[in-house]
């Protein structure tokens, strides 16, 4: 693999960065002539890099951000249009189709395949070279920019949808207790009209309790709300440390409820927000014990497994487990599996997020009755 780069001496541009030309063409004459082209025709810095080979032309991938790529259709090893599907499909940089044969078919199947342009070797000259090069630049672009569009798009219908849930669900969750309260207000009126003080007294009792709902309710909503906006800054920390946090936390429910809680070695550091992240295993832990049923020996193992490139960070127990009908329900927020436990069903959901907001993503594995894994993924420093 051969790299030419050329320094233009225009002073307006002093900041310009060479535009990476990668040429791929076992012909070493051809690759010439396209050198030769570029070089008379330049306005602008540009590095060139040629490849005649597969092992040269993956290098060049690898190694250099390259703008702009000229495929000769008939390569040996791997064929042109096989590297152009592979290059398309990563969204690498945007590719000319080289051929000597200069077909119609040809060039629509290059098209069609995601080629932004085709040019037959013979038709090649200095200004067809660089028109070619300056036109699919811009068309590039302008499919970045609508690309971008249309991730944003549907990153706004979601978060629309999101919006309309949430929405819905804290209006649903909050009118309960409001109608108690409206409930025993009404029976309030009656019993103090008939002076029975300990109606009176009961009456006061479930408003005061419906009352108390109603703030861990609207106090669960802001603190989901604030995820994402109100943060401590992300930072390098070992995992284990955040795993003592959480023990640390938890340690009197761990005690009360007898449930044994093993740690895996050898945690690797994560770049988060180290509060968050605890909350996290805090909520993981305690929706754990709440969920044990009657199992004899309660366990929770916190630890974390490699799923090829990826680390996977997850909280085990031994508890009832979660029908896989309720997997995705269960982080809805207000959610309960079991109505009667304490809580107002808003911690997976606030998990959820956090981890979200991290650019991870968290999900169960569980059956019913054979215990629950929470997984989940986090930014994680690699070793230099």
């Amino acid at each position: 693999m051969m790299n030419y780069e050329l320094e233009t001496k225009l002073e307006e541009q002093p900041e310009e960065k060479p535009l990476k030309i990668l040429v791929c063409d076992d012909d070493p004459s051809f690759r010439k002539l396209v050198r030769t082209y570029l070089h008379q025709g330049a306005d602008r810095r540009f590095k060139l890099i040629e490849a005649g080979n597969k092992e040269e032309i993956q290098q060049a991938l690898d190694n250099e951000a390259i703008d702009i790529i000229f495929m000769d259709i008939m390569m040996p090893d791997k064929s042109g249009m096989e590297w152009l599907r592979e290059i398309v499909q990563g969204k690498i940089a945007p590719v000319v189709m080289l051929t000597g044969f200069g077909s119609e078919d040809i060039a629509v199947q290059s098209i069609r395949n995601g080629a932004i342009d085709y040019i037959p070797k013979d038709h090649l000259t200095k200004d067809r070279l660089w028109g070619t090069i300056k036109a699919t630049l811009e068309t590039w672009k302008r499919m970045q920019a609508e690309d971008e569009k249309k991730k944003l798009m549907c990153e706004l219908e979601a978060k629309n949808t999101e919006l309309e849930r949430f929405t819905y669900t804290v209006s649903h969750d909050l009118r309960s207790p409001l109608l108690t309260i409206r409930g025993f207000v009404s029976m309030l009126r009656d019993d103090l009209e008939e002076n029975d003080r300990e109606k009176v007294a009961k009456d006061l009792d479930y408003i005061d309790n419906a009352a108390k709902k109603m703030e861990q309710l609207l106090d669960d909503t802001l603190q989901l709300s604030r995820i994402g906006r109100v943060a401590n800054p992300p930072e390098d920390v070992p995992f284990a440390e955040i795993v003592d946090d959480a023990l640390e936390q938890t340690m009197e429910q761990i005690l009360e409820s007898g449930v044994k809680v093993t740690v895996a070695d050898d945690f690797p550091v994560v770049h988060v927000d180290r509060m968050r992240i605890a909350e996290v295993l805090v909520n993981l832990i305690t929706n754990s014990i709440k969920y044990m049923g009657d199992q004899p020996n309660p366990e929770i193992f916190i630890g974390y497994r490699k799923d090829g490139d990826e680390v996977v960070f997850f909280v085990r127990d031994n508890g009832i487990g979660i029908d896989k009908s309720q997997h995705e329900k269960v982080f809805e927020l207000f959610y309960k599996l079991d109505s009667s436990t304490k809580g107002t069903g808003a911690g997976l959901a606030i998990v959820k997020r956090i981890i979200e907001v991290h650019g991870g993503r968290v999900w169960i594995e569980s059956e019913k009755g054979k215990g629950c894994t929470v997984c989940f993924t986090l930014p994680v420093v690699k070793l230099k």
